[in-house]
């Protein structure tokens, strides 16, 4: 059958990456071998929800190394002196004393490097009393077993009707010239020879005969377990997470919290953030998962070190755990030189069609020797081929070997003089025409599979696995081979050389076959497992039912033939098992439809509320915390698998990206994987590659350290970290983070990307934690963040291994302008845990983390890109880097972006207000100004509120705040009075010239008309600038009576500006927009060029939501020439944004206050507050009162003298309230008035009189000017000292001293 006509450029991509793992699985199978691949395969087909958990790195055909160089990168030893090398390196050497072992490390385990050869054992091996009674009396199910492995593998020998290879013929001679040509066969292999759907519905190709099968064949003919068992798995739902290094496997009874028994810990391999990790010397903590049912199918030295490590844990197991271990009898020899071509070494990165003859795969003959009478000395032998990228050293040590041997069929005196210079002269042309002639070119490889005792042990050392198997290498069973091998070299006239490494050492022997350490008994007395694949739980019988070992690790005795094709039956056995103790069924047809790698034929319905109630309680609590749009609908927490993907992602994995100008792979891929067509083939291929280009994202890791508190539970971070330090409660977080494809990351606004990791912190568990749900957004905030600052927020839902759950919040604030203590020296997080408990969320923790400055440089040193591509990478990291150093040079440097207008959609939101019902009154003034005052009554009082210049009452009462002062006084039961008097922006009045004394007779009336609607004789009055200095005038006159307590703020008798407004006043700037540009008025509010009218219903609820400005404004050429002018206005380097508004308004009065003390949405909606000036009230204020530094009359006449004091003040209690950081009016103004009046109305020689409560002065340390109303912490900050002074005046002041009517 012919596979459909798709085209791909890549291999597929079906590894999940570690965002997408669950929290819990019905079956966990760790590995990708044979045994693992086929219990992930088997069990998914039953329907169950699986998750595989690979070591390695997932390559497919076209990714496997073939020049020597890469070959060598991907080596790694394991050795008496540690691990070398890189832990996911392809190929993987235990190096010990006695014992050497070769095993591969990917997605597909140790199949995709082995020899092919599928050969059952010899009947007789069954009848051994190690073998389990019930494998040895009930063959049928033995046999069925084979035949499902079969069925799936489909072995076939090398055809007849192919090319003749030399090697095979050359091994045909021996079995001839050795007289046991009747021995000789082609056994069947795991190959394919013709381009065909296999029954898993991978495409595969026919062989090309390179012979590269020991080092990753890339031509698609293989069956490794990734063509056929793995991708049938993740067809039937499977999901598979690769670089993922078990462990070790805890089992615990079942808890209410916890879902499963057995918890799977694991090391994520991912090579940048292990480096990473390393080279900062924080532990690697392990990641974990649960299930039902684990399947251990690591190989045998993988699964063996598992538990080994597990039982060092708790894990109880049987005393034969690690023993009957097994080489397979494995023998490396060589026929060297000999007089007939061989063609054995492999192609390796050079093209076929240069070859006169194919390798061939690794193996295609055989000469079985298994007919002895005792079985243990049966033996077969293979030829084999030699790596290319190990024939350059091999050469010269054949030779060297050679030369030395005693087992050659001549010596040098019996040789003739042709035969002399024929052997000189083929060595001669192995080094000067390359390993493809002479000598190397008539080399045998022979591969023996024979019998050991299978006493061998594995055992921990230093936490690594090794064997301990002293004297393998000098056993019978070898020496014995060297006799029964030389006849075959002796046939071509070959010297017979052992393996290098075995004559070197004279000890040690290498097996590409091992097995054993977990082997099979009838109790635990006998093996470490059960006939079925369950692991003892000691010596007895008894299991644990959900814990399997499925690998070369079960055999208790070698097999005397390649074994893999014994693992994948008894693994088919113990599967079919499996299923039918619990109920299950498996479906063994064929898939007859071609996978087309982007969504599974045959998925898992999931529903995660109840499959796993409390992780789908957190998602919906995540929800709740603005992070719906990411967490799970239809999956677990971890998995977020949200209805609406995460930017470019597909919603069950996708294919890689690929680059043009990267290396293309030596072999041919597949039809449904290549790009040969022609004409719209080529042009869907190109924008194919195009788009896949775009899906290219970033990782980096953090590494966040610091201390949690359990004991301060307040939003005081700095005490509770100081609490948690002096106490040793530290928190260690190790996050990565992945942006998913960056053109879709750097599109949202909140630049999102999502984490995963782990959390250590031994307040909350005893184990590190893993990370649910994690989401990562930068140089984003709330509408309720301080008006200077982003932040970079952690949001995370956190899962103990007891089951227990916690929710992380972290909040990293980045200031505007503090370029040093920023980014580069960043701030703390700040971190909060709620803990979950029967759904409901209660604060458990507080805390810091980031406690190293180098934080910033060491993440530059992880970022890495997540495809296979070179070119797409660095793409991707250009992008990501060019923008997240835009994004901070316009954090730090706000006047370089663009000018915020009110029209610019912003987020907006309004808080909503319970207030008594308002009354309205219109006030005229002595000179005609009206203006008006609204009422909300209340049992205390009267209070008067006075606001300041360009602005309104709304100052006091706005909505775009959680907590203002009208609400304050209104929930402390005071009878508040706004005025809007005339310099308020919401009358038409305010619009009118008039001179800044004006004010003072507008108060006047106000405090009349609340004197006649309340009956009483004086009011308290708060005073906010403009409005507390028009208020002093008037009652320093004598115009304005009934004052009985009054709390001024920011400035009162004394208008002592700043250094920057001295100079504007220099300037004469209120002069130059009067008479030269000939305004009236200036307006703090200004609009972009392009403003429209829009007017939007704006939310009265907590939600927030997006508006534009409903003011029509039309731009002058001055307001464009001032906006653009004033983006550079000097002022304190943290203090610039990009806010038009604010810019103008800072222009006219100073800078009205420090941004931290403003949120965000207030800051966002300033057109709301502020307004318009008439510039003769400005001029008065500026160029008369605060150029004189006093107030004076109409008529110029200074107003603050010692009889006006005496007079307007001696009863009347005072609060000056000033803003430490006042850019409008320096602290040293209201320092003036408050000792003026001490020294003025108190009596020196009162000793006992207490002049603090009299006159009183708050410096509000870090405010500005007008934060101490508007500030989003002005309610605990400032508010409370205007209430003790409202408080404490009660007894003299309104309704206690009302008039009798």
């Amino acid at each position: 059958m012919v596979g459909p006509k798709h085209h791909h450029k890549s291999p597929p991509r079906i590894g999940l990456p570690m965002t997408k793992l669950k929290t819990h699985y019905d079956v966990v199978v760790v590995g990708s071998g044979y045994g693992a691949s086929i219990a992930a395969s088997r069990l998914s087909r039953a329907g169950k929800r699986v998750c595989i958990l690979e070591r390695g790195e997932e390559r497919w055909p076209g990714e496997y190394p073939e020049d020597t160089l890469k070959c060598a990168s991907e080596v790694q030893f394991n050795g008496e002196h540690g691990q070398e090398g890189r832990r996911t390196g392809l190929y993987e050497i235990h190096k010990n004393k006695d014992q050497w072992a070769f095993v591969a490390c990917g997605l597909g385990g140790t199949s995709l490097l082995n020899a092919n050869t599928a050969l059952k054992p010899e009947p007789r091996i069954w009848n051994d009393p190690v073998w389990p009674k019930e494998i040895r009396e009930d063959q049928a199910l033995l046999d069925q077993s084979f035949k499902h492995a079969c069925d799936m593998l489909e072995p076939t020998p090398y055809p007849e009707d192919w090319p003749v290879l030399p090697k095979l013929a050359t091994l045909e001679a021996q079995a001839k010239g050795a007289g046991v040509h009747d021995k000789f066969v082609r056994p069947p292999i795991t190959v394919h020879f013709k381009d065909s759907l296999n029954p898993a519905g991978v495409y595969q190709k026919a062989s090309t005969l390179t012979g590269n099968d020991t080092t990753g064949i890339n031509d698609w003919s293989k069956n490794t377990t990734l063509m056929n068992y793995i991708p049938d798995a993740w067809n039937h739902g499977a999901e598979i997470f690769t670089c993922c290094n078990v462990v070790r496997i805890e089992h615990t009874k079942k808890k209410p919290k916890q879902k499963a028994p057995y918890v799977v810990y694991f090391e994520w391999q991912e090579q940048t953030r292990e480096g990473f990790l390393h080279e900062h010397g924080a532990p690697t903590a392990p990641l974990f998962v649960t299930a039902d049912i684990v399947v251990l199918g690591a190989g045998a030295l993988g699964s063996t070190e598992i538990l080994l490590r597990s039982n060092k844990s708790g894990l109880a197991t049987s005393n034969h755990l690690g023993k009957h271990f097994s080489g397979n009898g494995d023998f490396l020899a060589f026929s060297y030189n000999g007089e007939t071509l061989v063609n054995g070494v492999s192609m390796g990165d050079d093209d076929p069609k240069k070859f006169e003859h194919g390798v061939g795969p690794v193996i295609t003959g055989l000469i079985d020797y298994r007919d002895t009478e005792n079985v243990m000395d049966g033996y077969v032998v293979e030829e084999g081929a030699i790596p290319a990228q190990a024939a350059l050293l091999l050469r010269t040590i054949y030779q060297v070997m050679s030369e030395k041997s005693s087992k050659s069929i001549k010596t040098n005196q019996d040789q003739s003089l042709q035969e002399k210079v024929e052997r000189n002269a083929r060595e001669l042309a192995s080094y000067v025409a390359g390993v493809y002639r002479g000598a190397m070119a008539n080399t045998q490889t022979f591969l023996v599979m024979s019998h050991d005792d299978a006493r061998g042990e594995l055992e921990l050392k230093d936490d690594r696995v090794r064997i301990n198997w002293p004297g393998v290498g000098s056993s019978r069973n070898f020496s014995r081979l060297d006799g029964l091998l030389e006849p075959l070299a002796g046939a071509v006239r070959g010297t017979y050389v052992r393996d290098p490494l075995t004559a070197a050492t004279d000890e040690a022997v290498v097996t590409v076959h091992p097995i054993g350490g977990c082997s099979m008994g009838r109790t635990g007395a006998q093996g470490a497992i059960n006939h079925k694949g369950q692991v003892f739980t000691g010596q007895g019988e008894e299991v644990y039912e959900g814990l399997y070992v499925m690998d070369g690790a079960v055999m208790p005795m070698s097999l005397g033939v390649n074994p893999f094709l014994t693992i994948s039956a008894l693994a088919e056995r113990a599967c079919a098992i499996l299923a039918r103790d619990r109920g299950w069924t498996i479906k063994y047809e064929p898939t007859l439809t071609p996978i087309d790698f982007k969504t599974p034929q045959f998925p898992i319905a999931y529903n995660a509320q109840e499959a796993n109630p409390d992780a789908h309680a957190l998602a919906e609590s995540l929800k709740k915390t603005s992070l719906q749009d990411v967490v799970d609908e239809d999956g677990e927490l971890r998995g977020l698998l949200v209805s609406e993907p995460f930017p470019g992602e597909e919603k069950y994995g996708s294919s890689s990206s690929e680059s043009e100008s990267e290396a293309k792979p030596s072999r041919t891929l597949p039809k449904v994987f290549s790009t040969w067509g022609k004409g719209d083939d080529k042009k869907k291929a190109k924008e194919e590659r195009r788009e896949q280009r775009k899906k290219a994202g970033v990782s980096f890791t953090e590494l966040l350290r610091g201390h949690l508190s359990t004991v301060i539970l307040t939003e005081d971070f700095d005490t509770a970290s100081s609490q948690a330090r002096s106490a040793g409660s530290t928190m260690n977080v190790v996050l990565t983070l992945s942006t998913g494809p960056v053109e879709e990351f750097l599109k949202r606004t909140d630049h999102r990307a999502r984490v995963v990791g782990t959390v250590s912190c031994r307040a909350l568990s005893d184990e590190p934690m893993m990370i649910e749900s994690g989401v990562f957004t930068i140089f984003t905030g709330t509408e309720d963040d301080p008006a200077d600052e982003c932040a970079i927020l952690y949001k995370m839902g956190l899962l103990c291994a007891s089951g227990e759950r916690y929710r992380f919040e972290g909040r990293k604030p980045i200031s505007t302008g503090h370029v040093i203590e920023g980014w580069i020296k960043p701030s703390k997080v700040l971190v909060t845990v709620y803990k979950i408990e029967n759904g409901v969320e209660t604060v458990f923790g507080r805390g810091k983390l980031g406690e190293h400055d180098d934080d910033f440089f060491t993440q530059i040193t992880s970022v890495r890109g997540d495809t296979t591509s070179l070119a797409a990478n660095i793409k991707a990291i250009k992008e990501f880097g060019v923008s997240t150093i835009g994004a901070t040079v316009k954090t730090y440097l706000p006047f370089l972006n663009e000018l915020q207008y009110p029209e610019d959609t912003h987020t907006r939101k309004t808080f909503k207000r319970e207030r008594p019902t308002a009354q309205v009154f219109d006030v005229v003034a002595s000179d005609g100004f009206k203006t008006r005052l609204t009422r909300y009554p209340g049992s205390k009082g009267p209070v008067l509120l006075l606001h300041g210049a360009s602005v309104s009452s709304e100052i006091f009462a706005t909505t775009l705040i959680p907590h203002n002062l009208c609400d304050y006084l209104i929930a402390h039961d005071y009878d508040v009075w706004l005025s809007d008097w005339r310099m308020s922006i919401l009358v038409a009045d305010s619009h009118k010239q008039s001179p800044i004394y004006g004010g003072a007779r507008d108060h006047a009336a106000a405090i009349k008309i609340v004197q006649r609607e309340t009956g009483v004789d004086t009011v308290q009055v708060i005073a906010h600038c403009v409005g507390s200095v028009t208020l002093w005038a008037g009652m320093l006159n004598g115009e304005i009576e009934g004052v009985g307590s009054l709390v001024s703020s920011q400035v009162a008798t004394r208008p002592l500006v700043t250094t920057a407004n001295k100079i504007k006043q220099n300037l004469q700037l209120v002069p130059l927009f009067d008479n030269v540009l000939g305004q009236d008025e200036f307006n703090c509010v200004t609009h972009s060029s392009s403003s429209a009218s829009t007017e939007t219903e704006l939310p009265a609820d907590d939600k927030a939501s997006t508006t534009s400005s409903n003011t029509k404004g039309k731009k002058s050429l001055l307001d464009q020439a001032v906006d653009n002018a004033l983006r550079f206005l000097p002022m304190p380097l943290q203090e610039y944004c990009n806010n038009a508004v604010c810019h103008r308004a800072s222009f006219c009065f100073g800078l009205l206050w420090e941004h931290d003390k403003l949120s965000k949405n207030l800051h966002d909606n300033l057109d709301e507050i502020l307004g318009s000036v008439n510039l003769e009230s400005l001029k008065g204020l500026v160029h008369d009162w605060c150029k004189k530094q006093t107030l004076t009359n109409t008529e110029g006449q200074d107003l603050v003298t010692p009889e006006n004091l005496k007079r307007a003040f001696e009863n009347v209690p005072v609060l000056l309230i000033h803003g430490s950081k006042n850019q409008v009016f320096v602290p040293e103004a209201t320092l003036k008035t408050v000792e003026q009046l001490r020294e003025n109305n108190l009596p020196a020689t009162a000793m006992t009189f207490d002049y603090k409560s009299m006159y009183r002065r708050e410096v509000i340390d870090g405010y500005g000017h007008l934060d101490c109303i508007l500030g989003d912490k002005a309610y605990k900050d400032v508010y409370p000292f205007i209430l003790q002074h409202l408080e404490a005046n009660l007894a003299t002041t309104g309704y206690r001293t009302r008039r009798e009517e």
